[in-house]
């Protein structure tokens, strides 16, 4: 961190500034693009650009002022926490609370390009999904299919869902090759694993659903 002079409302003021580019991590004296005072919140907003010329990247810094006349500035330690919507139904938050963050969570590393993190978080994901459902299906061996391995609970709980079943183990093994030192399938991706993840929450949610409207309809 440094101080730094910079203009703001035709005033000049100082400011705590990291010496790194937060895109680049590279050290860097930033250029000042645009400065806006926010009176009701008594803030400063500072557009940069790096200077780095492989960079040049934008970013925005936001400080803390009592008033526009203040000398220095305090900056708000804040970052951009990634909070996206993913197409979750309420059935299948409701039934694997787990599956929903940890799919979330995986979503939100793939859109930051995190492919390594995001496929581990997917598969991981997945298994909570495919024991949370079977326990739904067979209540009274709901500590059995928390403790058997992901493959077995495929075979034993599944065995009368025979192309969901397949599908299930085609999900098994692509989310596996995310956790391997070399790839199996070097033709399927992390959007490949996440489709096929989704394809199985939408047969689970028309489950639930059926079994909903079958005891209202009773």
């Amino acid at each position: 961190m440094h101080i730094k002079e910079i203009n703001l409302e035709s005033y000049k003021h100082l400011i705590e500034i990291s010496d790194t580019c937060p895109h680049c991590g590279k050290i860097m004296e930033p250029h000042q693009i645009y400065s806006f005072f926010d009176g009701a919140s008594n803030t400063a907003i500072l557009v940069f650009r790096c200077t780095i010329t492989s960079c040049r990247k934008f970013f925005i810094l936001e400080y803390n002022t009592p008033s526009i006349f203040s000398e220095l500035y305090e900056p708000v330690n804040y970052q951009y926490n990634g909070v996206m919507n993913v197409d979750i139904s309420q059935n299948i938050q409701l039934l694997s609370p787990i599956f929903s963050d940890t799919f979330t969570e995986a979503s939100i590393a793939e859109s930051k390009s995190l492919n390594n993190i995001s496929g581990l978080a997917f598969r991981k994901s997945f298994e909570f999904l495919v024991k949370d459902f079977a326990s739904y299906q067979h209540p009274d061996k709901v500590e059995k299919i928390r403790n058997e391995k992901l493959n077995n609970v495929i075979d034993m709980f599944y065995k009368d869902m025979p192309k969901i079943k397949e599908l299930l183990h085609i999900i098994r093994r692509v989310g596996n090759d995310e956790t391997h030192y070399y790839r199996e399938f070097t033709d399927i991706d992390v959007k490949d694993l996440k489709k096929l993840i989704h394809s199985f929450s939408l047969y689970i949610d028309m489950i639930l659903n059926i079994d909903e409207f079958s005891e209202k309809v009773k």
